[in-house]
């Protein structure tokens, strides 16, 4: 007993000094990237900002979401649970995705959908699983289709980065999501046998909290399986590219609505260059650096892609923090009031006790 409660006690520190070390070095990074510019230029970036531009950033994000929710009731496989029920859901997983770090917000939907909506934690951890190995091959997909686009259009002669070894590497992961993706059920499979043999073999096979995480594990790769067979990947393709598209669709339009006062017109901003900044900015967000809302380390990452690509160090700065701050607070004001009404005693869900 006195064992148990000494490692509790050592992971208890272990995850505040982890807390302290990434909300540290958010602040420091933030502290750093300001130390050139002046907030005033931030407030006044958001203040100015080109509206027009702004209101359809927004817009696209609200259709982004629905096909989002599309995407994961497809997955589900039931209907019973409603579409704007899954709408308020995908709503809710973007407010905390942005605000946790290193991706740890992705939880709220499973807890959301076994919490009120009364599905198997399986059913939600396979469906999440499958949507981001979706969402990883094509966001590689878009980096190596960019970079071959700017290469070709703008040429990289001006820009301070090299794009072979950012296409190697953006291919060799896109494989590497691939195979993830039509073979995640015989990987997870493989494991799971590996697990079965040490647990015949060691003293943590009659630990029933082990045991009844295996049988999660094999529930959960059962769900995979069942959805794979369905043979809706093609429309899950086809939503997950949509999704992708709206999105960087709508960090270009946000950060068009900042540069526009500033003289920086559709016919200055490449569509595919600012892509790559965004997509490096959200990339940094999976790292377990990825401080408390992205700030700092979101906005570094955006700063030096940014410059990378041809703009200036200040200026990158100035827009990193704005359109940041505008899509943030835009999607945890969404997430909040999606909380507030799946809340309400008056909002009925459709069934108790779903299945796949």
């Amino acid at each position: 007993m006195d064992n148990i409660k000494s490692k509790s006690k050592r992971n208890l520190i272990l995850k505040i000094i982890n807390i302290a070390v990434v909300v540290g070095f958010g602040i420091f990074l933030v502290v750093f990237l300001l130390k050139d510019i002046n907030l005033t230029d931030i407030k006044n970036a958001i203040v100015n900002c080109y509206k027009p531009s702004l209101i359809s950033a927004f817009m696209i994000v609200l259709i982004s979401d629905i096909f989002r929710a599309y995407r994961k009731q497809l997955l589900v496989g039931t209907d019973k649970i409603r579409f704007f029920d899954m709408y308020l859901v995908a709503l809710i997983r973007n407010a905390f995705t942005m605000v946790l770090p290193a991706r740890t917000g992705e939880i709220s939907y499973i807890y959301v959908l076994t919490r009120k909506f009364k599905f198997p934690v399986e059913i939600g951890i396979s469906t999440l699983a499958i949507v981001m190995v979706f969402d990883l091959a094509i966001v590689f997909s878009l980096i190596v289709i960019a970079i071959i686009i700017v290469w070709i259009t703008v040429g990289f002669g001006s820009l301070s980065i090299s794009s072979w070894p950012v296409i190697l590497i953006a291919g060799i992961l896109l494989i590497i999501s691939l195979l993830l993706l039509f073979y995640l059920s015989a990987i997870i499979r493989f494991f799971l046998n590996l697990i079965n043999k040490l647990m015949l073999k060691t003293r943590i096979g009659r630990n029933r909290i082990m045991q009844y995480i295996f049988r999660k594990l094999q529930d959960i790769n059962t769900s995979i399986e069942i959805i794979k067979q369905r043979k809706i990947y093609g429309k899950v393709y086809i939503y997950s590219i949509i999704c992708r598209v709206l999105k960087f669709a709508a960090y270009y339009m946000a950060i068009h609505a900042i540069l526009k006062p500033m003289g920086y017109g559709f016919s200055s901003l490449n569509f595919w260059i600012i892509f790559l900044a965004t997509v490096v900015a959200e990339i940094s967000a999976v790292l377990p650096t990825h401080a408390l809302a992205g700030f700092g380390t979101y906005e570094g990452a955006f700063a030096l892609a940014f410059v990378s690509l041809g703009f200036p160090v200040s200026l990158s700065k100035i827009v990193g923090f704005s359109y940041h701050i505008i899509m943030l607070s835009f999607s945890v004001i969404l997430g909040v009031i999606s909380m507030v009404i799946i809340s309400m005693p008056f909002y009925k869900i459709k069934n108790k006790n779903p299945q796949v």
